[in-house]
């Protein structure tokens, strides 16, 4: 999803689980929610709670990878900055134009709000670059108290998904994406997760992982239903869904499960889009729009794997027929 999850050499099975987690994605903004008393209605919302550790994962690889640079001096901590900023935070720029533009004409004005909501990627789903841009600042004080800052960043999360859910579900307010999504403060534990087991051992023992994991979807569940039929929604982001997401990371980064990973013609498949994962996060909204436009009543799945393959097309294309840079300016190298 982001080029923070780059190391100098690809890991098949890291590139499978960001392919699963951007294919996640889609799914989560492609996502046609129904009554929730009714059998379809039921399933789907429980298939759409699956996918709520996709954010989380791409946090939580972000973490692991970018936990593992060595940033001993001002120095290197200064390049790795210069590094690794522009590469994700230019192509959010670039992808936020559009956003940008149809907003001023919208409201007949360039105001220092809408200018500012642009300069921080407040626009569509833009905010995860202002959030892992959080995370790179912050990388080595995580780093350095890695087990003080982990059991820190667990409390931080779930104060702020609790409020975020009181605010925006219970009490009915409108948050912006950017405001509850885009502060490092919600999603922190997961990245933490992530730099964390960059350092330390990864071989533990998978019954925590799968009580949570387990636990979580439960509860995730009985969530959903609760806030959905009290308050309507309550499909996203929530505590236990944050309990979920800790217990799929955990299970995610064991060697365990990742040491017996092997490719083969499907995988590889997935693998590829997990390569191409950040390109399918910046353009895939725009996708969504043209193909909702023309199939309004398509149902939920086919319009999700279509969003995919036309995506993942419209890269391989890129990478085809424009220069280099003009594609790694488009974030789809």
């Amino acid at each position: 999803m982001e080029r923070a999850l780059e190391s100098q050499s690809r890991i098949p099975y890291f590139d499978f689980v960001r392919g699963l987690a951007i294919i996640m994605v889609v799914g989560i903004h492609t996502f046609i929610p129904q009554c929730i008393d009714t059998i379809g209605g039921l399933t789907s919302a429980l298939t759409r709670q699956i996918l709520n550790c996709a954010v989380p994962i791409f946090l939580a690889l972000s973490g692991y990878f970018m936990g593992a640079k060595i940033l001993k001096s001002r120095d290197d901590l200064f390049y790795f900055w210069r590094k690794q900023i522009p590469k994700v935070y230019i192509p959010a720029l670039i992808w936020s134009i559009p956003y940008f533009v149809m907003d001023i004409f919208g409201g007949g004005i360039l105001s220092a709000k809408k200018l500012i909501l642009f300069i921080v990627c407040g626009y569509s789903i833009y905010y995860f670059i202002a959030l892992i841009i959080q995370y790179y600042i912050l990388l080595p004080v995580l780093q350095k108290h890695k087990s003080f800052m982990l059991a820190i960043s667990g409390a931080i999360s779930m104060i702020s998904i609790t409020l975020i859910t009181y605010i925006s579900q219970i009490k009915g307010v409108n948050l912006p994406l950017i405001v509850y999504a885009g502060p490092f403060t919600t999603w922190f534990v997961f990245f933490m997760l992530g730099v964390y087991y960059s350092i330390m051992p990864r071989n533990y023992s998978l019954v925590w992982p799968i009580i949570l994991t387990t636990a979580g979807f439960i509860l995730e569940g009985f969530e959903t239903y609760y806030l959905n039929i009290n308050y309507g929604g309550g499909y996203g982001i929530k505590l236990s869904a944050f309990i979920y997401s800790v217990g799929t990371i955990m299970l995610m980064l064991s060697t365990k499960i990742s040491a017996p990973y092997k490719s083969n013609k499907v995988t590889s498949v997935i693998e590829y889009i997990g390569r191409i994962s950040f390109g399918i996060y910046l353009s895939h909204c725009y996708v969504i729009s043209a193909v909702k436009h023309i199939c309004p009543s398509f149902p939920w799945w086919f319009i999700w794997m279509l969003i995919i393959v036309v995506t993942s097309l419209t890269i391989v294309v890129s990478h085809k027929i424009l220069p280099k840079r003009i594609n790694k300016y488009l974030g789809f190298l």
